[in-house]
């Protein structure tokens, strides 16, 4: 029925972005909190990537904001066929998203980015991405700030040097 249909809509929107049908930032959260409470489970590092599209303000001034709404969607898929299947993906601002993974299927960020250059994307534009990255455990919240603060340092420094590349945080050491 119609309310049967709405009702689906609503629960799917209230943890996923609309445009890019991956995760909202509430549900990444959501997830890190479940992965941190069964982190007993499944020990071993994970790898967090920050992504944001580099001059995305110029991208919206040249096609529209429609058109770079249709770049945010083929990103989207870009990105989600590039990690692995089980990776938790999300879109987390505007322009900006999140990868994390188990270090067992590691994600290399170069072959990520040379993967976002060879995208098509409308009227042939080329887009670029930043990668700041950082590995560690799930082990606690502690832990976790400690990386996204650090994956979040490595973003900011890869759109300082230039745009277009990646770069590494300091790692958050396992516990022994």
């Amino acid at each position: 029925t119609a309310l049967t249909r709405q009702e689906s809509r609503i629960r799917f929107l209230a943890h996923h972005d609309d445009l890019t049908s991956l995760q909202n930032r509430f549900a990444f959260r959501g997830q890190i909190a479940k992965s941190l409470s069964r982190a007993a489970e499944k020990a071993g590092a994970v790898a967090l990537l920050f992504l944001d599209l580099d001059r995305f303000k110029d991208v919206n001034d040249t096609l529209g904001h429609d058109g770079g709404d249709e770049v945010l969607r083929l990103f989207a898929r870009t990105l989600r066929g590039a990690v692995p299947a089980d990776a938790l993906v999300a879109r987390i601002g505007g322009e900006e998203f999140a990868v994390v993974t188990h270090m067992l299927d590691p994600i290399d960020p170069e072959r990520l980015l040379t993967r976002v250059r060879a995208a098509r994307m409308p009227f042939d534009l080329t887009v670029t991405a930043s990668i700041g990255s950082c590995t560690g455990p799930l082990e606690n919240d502690v832990d976790w700030k400690r990386m996204y603060h650090n994956a979040d340092r490595a973003l900011f420094e890869a759109k300082a040097s230039g745009r277009d590349r990646a770069r590494e945080g300091v790692p958050v050491p396992l516990a022994a």
